[in-house]
């Protein structure tokens, strides 16, 4: 700490500090006496969100529910219109959703309970026309362009996935070193000694493959037979294991390149394989080994990780209907596009749809010719006065 500020002129304040041990460690009172900064126990807030050693728990997650709970109450005065509500849900309570999603795993039923709060507050804790899952699709799949954050969770742990492989931080070497050591991150069985983090990370080798590639200085960094480098698979899984595998075990890629090219004919390899191996990118100009992103579909071909792009590998799709474009076409006042999305789905709130829900409808006619039941179909197709209109 000395050093630190010697090097750096920041002074410690150590009435303002606290040190944290792990559970192991022992004559924690006594080191912090040494160090002369006061101890205390996890979790603890910092910058807003708990961290924790183990799994985070709804108690923890505590903090976000309440936030949510003072917004929504602060604005159900305001009278905000439909449309309204639904931007205050995407650009705040969802913003402080993600960022909170992108540091740590959200309990289900924490995300669950945020994620009732939003729909009750879009609906004014009234009858919910639409499910909230509806509502969490993209435009063209018959939503409003809401995510869900179950999904986002899941994206945002594949995001950590990338970072660990992609390395570059101190956090992917340390955990790398810790974790993986002189083994292989796509071969290597979870434990009961590896952290939350890694395990999440480990969960996520799966959709993390089929999003990547590796383009190649020397191969020097890439294990010939165990990572996932010949067409997002790795040779182990289109050969199987080999006779005397655990001779072969730290072979590089660098055994089959020769001046910048490749060299299968060094190893028996059937023509098909052949043919994937020589497709792989070879780049003499780069500093070393890396992998780039690519997940099927992707419109940029940068290499670089895009959360969108990895937020639509996750998420669950849906059919695509070209008869809500016309919807949200630009011109068309948000009240307006509302109003007719509802109609579309058949759910607008109309007398017939109040009593098949159970609510008490003194007179079901229309109002307007005191003639019909008053249906969708009634009041925008057959109803001579709403036609005068």
């Amino acid at each position: 700490m000395e050093d630190l500020r010697s090097c750096s002129g920041l002074q410690l304040n150590r009435d303002k500090s606290r040190v944290y041990f792990s559970s192991r460690c022992s004559q924690k009172e006594e080191r912090a006496d040494v160090l002369g900064i006061a101890r205390s126990d996890l979790p603890v807030r910092y910058l807003g969100v708990p961290l924790t050693v183990n799994y985070a728990r709804n108690q923890d997650c505590q903090g976000l529910v309440e936030y949510v709970q003072r917004r929504v109450e602060g604005w159900q005065a305001a009278g905000l219109s439909f449309g309204g509500r639904i931007e205050l849900i995407r650009s705040v309570i969802s913003a402080v959703a993600y960022f909170w999603l992108q540091s740590i795993l959200l309990p289900v039923a924490t995300i669950r309970r945020v994620e009732r709060l939003c729909a009750d507050f879009l609906w004014r804790g009234g009858m919910h026309a639409i499910s909230w899952e509806q509502l969490c699709r993209p435009r063209n799949e018959r939503g409003v362009g809401l995510r869900p954050l179950l999904e986002i969770r899941e994206a945002s742990a594949l995001k950590l996935a990338w970072r660990f492989i992609s390395g570059g931080s101190l956090w992917a070497d340390w955990m790398h070193s810790r974790y993986v050591k002189h083994g292989n991150f796509w071969t290597c069985s979870p434990d009961n000694n590896h952290s939350v983090t890694f395990k999440t990370v480990l969960r996520h080798r799966g959709v993390l493959k089929s999003a990547i590639r590796r383009v190649m200085k020397d191969g020097s960094d890439m294990d010939l037979w165990r990572d996932p480098w010949i067409d997002r698979r790795s040779l182990l899984d289109i050969r199987g294991s080999p006779s005397h595998m655990k001779d072969r075990r730290g072979l590089t890629c660098s055994r089959i390149l020769r001046d910048g090219e490749w060299r299968p004919d060094s190893y028996r390899y059937t023509e098909e394989l052949e043919g994937f191996i020589m497709s792989t990118v070879i780049d003499p100009a780069l500093h070393a080994d890396r992998w780039i992103w690519e997940p099927p579909g992707a419109s940029s071909g940068s290499g670089e990780f895009q959360f969108r792009s990895c937020y639509n590998l996750i998420r669950h799709t849906f059919p695509l209907s070209s008869d809500y474009e016309f919807v949200w076409c630009k011109g068309l006042a948000r009240k307006m596009q509302l109003c007719v999305y509802k109609l579309l789905l058949g759910r607008l709130l109309t007398r017939d749809r109040l009593s098949s829900f159970g609510v008490p409808v003194p007179d079901p006619k229309c109002v307007l010719c005191c003639l019909e039941p008053e249906s969708i179909r009634h009041i925008f197709f057959e109803c001579t006065m709403a036609w005068q209109i």
